[in-house]
């Protein structure tokens, strides 16, 4: 599934970051994001419409200037996915510094469960951790028009980042996202202590058109920074987050008189 991740992107982890030592394991900044979705059993879409029930994508770059964190990617690394429900599996390298790996891969997600990351390059080896969480509950508004945003209202859990996505059911495809590219747009999650999140804003591009759509959020969490290893720390992050599912019929857009 192509998840979008909701992240604020700033310099404040970038200018903490602005003193690294030499080395591979002080210089390699590793992003992982873990997603999970319960597809409800009438909801039937094949992997091409980017819907899948479970979804890990990894950056890793090398970086002396923090200033220049996108153009190092560090490419032909061994990347694997460990954990109880999954075993090890191989994280597949999609492009340079992109690595993913998909429920069709044998990828479970399980609420509970811990997750690691694992790579090894040039001699060096580097790990991120994180315990999946369960996904917020949250209510849709009973009614949407076309070409309209809508907000959600997230009820239960404690989350201060948040992921988001929406499908058309009819077309049988994903219609919005926003993931992050590459490994900058995640070095500025949220961490514990910001507002946790009430409220998602999906915008009017999610719903081009009258049609059945299922829209998907998940709360996100971060693995804790004492328990990476290999890796720059101020800038390394791995978030992990259920999609919790629900439909949503919405109307044409009614012309003015």
């Amino acid at each position: 599934m192509m998840w979008p991740l909701l992240t604020l992107v700033g310099c404040e982890k970038l200018d903490s970051a602005a003193s690294l030592v030499d080395g591979l394991g002080d210089t390699t900044v590793a992003q992982a994001i873990f997603l999970g979705a319960e597809l409800p059993p009438t909801l039937e879409m094949d992997e091409e419409s980017g819907l899948y029930s479970a979804f890990c994508k990894v950056f890793l770059a090398e970086v002396t200037d923090t200033s220049d964190l996108t153009n190092n990617p560090v490419s032909d690394a061994d990347v694997s996915f460990v954990s109880s429900e999954t075993g090890k599996l191989p994280v597949e390298q999609t492009a340079d510094g992109e690595y993913r790996l998909y429920s069709y891969d044998g990828l479970v997600y399980e609420p509970g469960q811990e997750a690691t990351v694992q790579f090894a390059v040039g001699g060096e080896e580097g790990s991120l951790n994180v315990e999946a969480p369960t996904s917020p509950d949250f209510t849709l508004p009973p009614e949407a028009v076309a070409r309209h945003g809508l907000v959600v209202d997230i009820t239960e859990g404690e989350f201060t980042n948040v992921v988001g996505a929406v499908f058309d059911v009819d077309r049988g495809k994903l219609v919005w996202d926003s993931l992050p590219d590459d490994v900058l747009a995640t070095a500025e999650l949220n961490g514990p202590d910001d507002p946790v999140i009430r409220e998602f804003a999906i915008p009017a591009e999610a719903f081009p058109r009258g049609s059945t759509y299922v829209v998907g959020l998940a709360g996100l969490a971060i693995g804790e920074v004492d328990e990476v290893s290999g890796v720059n720390r101020a800038l390394s992050t791995f978030a992990a987050g259920q999609l919790g599912l629900r439909l949503i019929t919405v109307s044409a857009q009614t012309q003015p008189n």
